[in-house]
């Protein structure tokens, strides 16, 4: 009491004449100590917890001592982190309760959520021995006969798939499937031919060297491509390049109509390339200027280029002779092309794909019986730190140092780069594992150097292998030389992997982009370009279907109200692999280029090579915000309540009951969509519950705010009902349905604002007249709609210039109606 009395005087003594944040709560109350009750979220350890309690097991032993059936239940748990159903949750969190909160009295109430085994989707079960098939040469030798020596199926021809199918897969069941991979082209050869094929313009991330025709776009930061090779009139010999956008379309290719057009020729020279643009005119450089020069010869001097991959996607085109890269930059409000140095538009760039001289590895500990952390990772195109060595966490201490940045005539200077953590212990921190550090007086020993830390973005990192952009702001070194160093830590207890990539030095405000490149390629082998599939066909697949073998023979998988969507060849191409190893990675921006307008809740089973050498698995995705697997759990909360014989009985019929005060926020949260005035509008005060307001300084500030209830689990609800008790104040006239309302969603997960909310429809009669701090019971209001579901419940808090309202709500109850 004594805590509480002090922080109750502290506020009285800090009161004016004027009602500001605080002085809005009726702080005259009776002020209690009593808890209703406790709110608990089981977190991934705790099941382990439960599943290893001595209680438990003696418990699980003793209700089939002969089988010990529940006995591999309680150990399932902790495995997999849920309960199979809601009898095993009753059994089994008690113990788990007594051993939290030993000295809880009879009476005490706890609310508990945790996760319940969630049956999959029943269409999933359709999907049984499922094999991959790539159609050969053979096949489309058999497809066309006599008419076409066409390698691809056309609109014409996918009627024969079936009958391929009938000739590849021996021995088939009811029920089996194929993810079958074939070329495909709405291009209908002429009889007996196919050898004329529409040409196309892919996008491609490597370049073979071989040079041939391509279109050359920039992307710039309106999202448009821009295309490289022209200047503004073909009358025009020298002068920069200002083109009107050109459109590229899905799985980034060019269409004939468009591209034809755009296409530069690269001619193999001694020392790279010559560029021959669709008016047969040669691209070079002259004198000291970055514009282009063009002729209808071949150029004697500053007529060869080079490209090389940048490790994002973009290439530079530089010229051999000047040295200069082209850019696509924004000068005179229009996109334009010239060809600049480095120091132009850069002071450091290292796409860190490869090893280079950009940056040299300083081991200060390295992990026992390793010989390196940091690597450089061909397949993700990145350098990588780790020390996880031999599935153990271990010691460890290195650096990646740059080469010295001139930052002499910088005004602005930003550090840019790529990074991802995975695998980073809950409630660590990635600052105490990943640090990056500037220099000024480097000179080889890192631990003789003076260092400054810089702050980076933590807060996305740590549990993935999403990259993030991260962004420095250097201008504290402008005018100085600098190394940067990225360091990585580890302990015995944890050691993460560490991802960097494209680090860039560049002047805060400056437009430069790099060049992207679409290789001609023929319309029925698009991707063919990006990626030769390693298959014993020889011909290009750039299409896959889902085939199921029923009532003796093969057809397309389709079945209503269920998407299924099998990884194509061109996704494999696009990714470098024939297999997706990361799944959790690849298929959210997938699914959201396959289906632009799903709406939330819809799901998805994708279908996928885990590994190159096994046969395809199904998994479904569902579209919650984003694209995410689907989970075999939903959560539940139970309440259970210790009788005076210390045991714990489960409430049936009471489904949330919190009475939000003596220190107790029963684990509502608080989700700030608008803020103005004010660093936070609800907090949880001991007497008075919840409370919300957004009065400061003698001024109404604009706020939204929404105070979130648990999951609510009414899967085995009859007629479930709210009440609470509810006070305000200062609505000065307002309606109180535009500042106060109550909502309830289904499909909740961590973001208000991307999931469908109903409004609960308050009766106003009932609630709190306005004029005192007296509470008031308002309900019960039904919740039938939802029963079989888990819901949240929100106390939506509004607030504008005319009124900031103070809200107080304690006593929520949820359970079934009498």
């Amino acid at each position: 009491m004594k805590k509480i009395l002090f922080i109750s005087t502290a506020l009285l003594a800090s009161l004016t004449a004027c009602e500001d944040y605080n002085d809005q709560f009726n702080l005259g109350s009776q002020i209690s100590d009593v808890k209703k009750g406790v709110a608990i979220k089981l977190a991934a350890a705790d099941y382990a917890t439960v599943a290893n309690n001595a209680t438990n097991k003696e418990i699980a032993l003793s209700k089939d001592p002969e089988n010990g059936t529940y006995v591999a239940a309680l150990e399932a748990i902790g495995k997999n982190r849920y309960f199979a159903d809601k009898t095993e949750a009753e059994w089994f969190l008690p113990a788990f309760i007594t051993e939290k909160y030993p000295q809880a009295d009879a009476g005490s109430r706890f609310s508990v959520s945790y996760n319940m085994y969630k049956a999959p989707s029943t269409y999933l079960a359709d999907f049984k021995n499922l094999k991959e098939y790539t159609l050969s040469n053979a096949d489309y030798k058999k497809v066309w006969a006599e008419t076409a020596t066409a390698t691809y199926l056309s609109p014409s021809t996918m009627k024969k798939l079936p009958e391929v199918l009938a000739g590849a897969m021996s021995n088939p069941a009811e029920g089996d499937m194929v993810a079958v991979n074939y070329a495909y082209s709405e291009f209908e050869p002429s009889a007996g031919g196919g050898s004329v094929v529409p040409m196309v313009y892919q996008k491609v991330t490597s370049f073979d060297g071989e040079g041939g025709n391509y279109v050359i776009a920039a992307k710039a930061d309106d999202g448009n491509y821009y295309p490289f090779g022209k200047l503004d009139k073909e009358s025009y010999n020298y002068g920069y390049m200002n083109p009107s956008p050109i459109t590229v379309g899905e799985n980034g290719v060019i269409a004939n109509a468009d591209g034809a057009e755009q296409v530069v020729t690269l001619g193999k020279t001694d020392n790279g390339f010559t560029l021959l643009n669709g008016w047969s005119q040669y691209i070079y450089m002259s004198g000291t200027f970055n514009s282009f020069n063009v002729t209808s010869s071949v150029p004697t001097e500053g007529g060869e280029w080079t490209l090389s991959e940048n490790g994002d996607g973009t290439f530079a085109l530089k010229n051999v002779e000047k040295n200069k890269t082209v850019k696509l930059t924004y000068v005179n409000e229009k996109y334009s092309f010239g060809a600049y140095p480095e120091s132009t538009y850069t002071y450091f760039s290292d796409p860190m794909n490869k090893e280079t001289d950009k940056f040299t590895m300083k081991d200060v500990k390295l992990p026992e019986g390793s010989t390196y952390v940091w690597s450089i990772d061909k397949k993700y195109a990145c350098h990588k730190a780790s020390a996880f060595v031999g599935e153990k966490n271990l010691t460890s201490e290195s650096y990646l140092v740059s080469s010295e940045i001139d930052l002499s005539k910088a005004t602005a200077p930003v550090l840019n780069f790529n990074l991802a953590i995975n695998r980073l212990g809950e409630k660590l921190l990635a600052t105490d594992f990943f640090t990056v550090r500037v220099s000024s007086d480097y000179t080889g020993d890192v631990a003789s150097a003076t260092w400054t830390d810089l702050t980076y973005d933590a807060s996305k990192v740590g549990s993935s292998w999403s990259f993030t952009d991260q962004s420095i702001d250097l201008s504290q070194f402008k005018g100085q030389k600098i190394v940067i160093s990225y360091g990585y830590k580890s302990t015995d207890k944890c050691a993460p992997t560490v991802e960097l990539k494209n680090t860039l030095v560049k002047e805060k405000d400056a437009k430069y982009w790099d060049v992207c490149l679409f290789k001609e390629v023929p319309e029925n082998e698009v991707a063919a370009a990006m990626m030769r599939m390693t298959r014993a066909s020889g011909a290009y697949a750039n299409t896959a279907a889902l085939y199921v073998y029923t009532n003796g023979t093969w057809a397309e998988y389709a079945k209503e109200d269920v998407n299924v969507l099998v990884a194509d060849p061109k996704l494999y191409a696009e990714i470098g692999t024939d297999y997706v190893s990361k799944p959790s990675i690849i298929f959210p921006v997938y699914l959201a280029q396959k289906f632009p307008y799903a709406v939330k809740g819809e799901q998805v089973a994708v279908v996928y090579k885990k590994t190159a050498d096994s046969n395809p698995i199904v998994e479904e995705y569902a579209l919650n915000g984003t694209w995410a697997a689907s989970t075999n759990y939903s959560t539940r909360t139970t309440i259970f309540e210790k009788a005076a014989d210390g045991t714990y009985t489960a409430q049936a019929g009471v489904y949330l009951d919190e009475a939000l005060t003596g220190g107790n926020d029963g684990g509502f949260t608080v989700q700030d969509i608008a803020l103005t005035g004010v660093s936070y509008v609800w907090k949880n005060d001991a007497s008075y519950g919840w409370k919300a307001s957004a009065f400061m300084n003698n001024t109404n500030n604009e706020t939204e705010s929404w105070l979130l209830t648990p999951a609510i689990d009414l899967s085995e609800a009859m007629t479930p009902q709210l009440s609470f008790e509810e006070a305000h104040k200062f609505l000065n006239g307002n309606p109180l349905s535009e500042y106060m309302m109550v909502k309830v969603s289904t499909d909740y997960i961590d973001d208000v604002e991307s999931c469908t909310w109903e409004t609960v429809e308050v009766d106003e009669t009932q609630w709190a007249d306005g004029q005192s701090w007296d509470f008031y019971k308002v309900g019960p209001y039904s919740l039938s709609a939802y029963v079989g579901q888990v819901i949240r419940i929100a106390f939506v808090y509004k607030s504008t210039s005319s009124a900031a309202p103070t809200w107080e709500i304690k006593n929520v109850l949820v359970n079934e109606a009498e």
